[in-house]
């Protein structure tokens, strides 16, 4: 089992076993109760939800980051956490096996208010989906919109995590299960239950 510590090399250079994935944490200089977490590896479709809502459970936060899925299908994500109660540390969390662990789910959008969100079909992004979204930050809410997600059968490809001050701005590039492009009827569903979920 990986340790949340692991000096295990995360270099693009360094070759993966199938299946592989290794975790690395570190403290970001500078910054009190901040932490830099590295994931790399061969990591399940609804990693990023499941990471999120564990996350979550353990009281850390995402404030910002990106992930990405390269062609051979390994992903490469680097994400700033913190924790909500000061004098906490996340390390000993086995984090690749958080992203792996399968939680109760919400689906329907419960809790989830968006400030404002942008859309755009997969014929202008190579067949994801481009989703933009703002809202008020609290913990587990991102964890509750890629689980809102993955009932419409979305999954992100690519994803840049942001929080400032207390907005999350997301930005996230979506496909359907196996990278499959999402159809038109999926983006006009999407826009619809999306502009249900947005404060008027």
């Amino acid at each position: 089992m990986p340790s949340a510590q692991s000096s295990c090399p995360l270099e693009s250079t360094t070759p993966l076993m199938h299946g592989e994935a290794h975790s690395r944490l570190e403290r970001v200089r500078l910054r009190p109760n901040s932490y830099s977490l590295t994931l790399r590896g061969y990591l399940t479709t609804g990693w990023a939800g499941r990471l999120a809502s564990g996350l979550a459970q353990h009281g850390i936060s995402i404030v910002r980051g990106e992930a990405e899925r390269d062609s051979s299908h390994v992903w490469h994500s680097s994400l700033e956490i913190t924790c909500t109660s000061p004098g906490e540390q996340p390390f000993g969390i086995d984090y690749v096996a958080l992203a792996q662990k399968e939680l109760r789910a919400h689906h329907k959008g419960k809790g989830i208010e968006l400030k404002d969100f942008r859309l755009e079909p997969p014929a202008r992004h190579g067949g994801s989906i481009y989703l933009e979204i703002k809202a008020e930050d609290r913990i587990g809410f991102l964890g509750d919109l890629f689980d809102y997600l993955s009932f419409k059968c979305l999954f992100p490809v690519r994803m840049t995590i942001e929080t400032l001050g207390t907005t999350v701005s997301d930005r996230l590039l979506l496909r359907g299960v196996a990278g499959s492009i999402p159809s038109d009827s999926v983006y006009h569903g999407l826009t619809r239950d999306l502009e249900a979920l947005t404060r008027r």
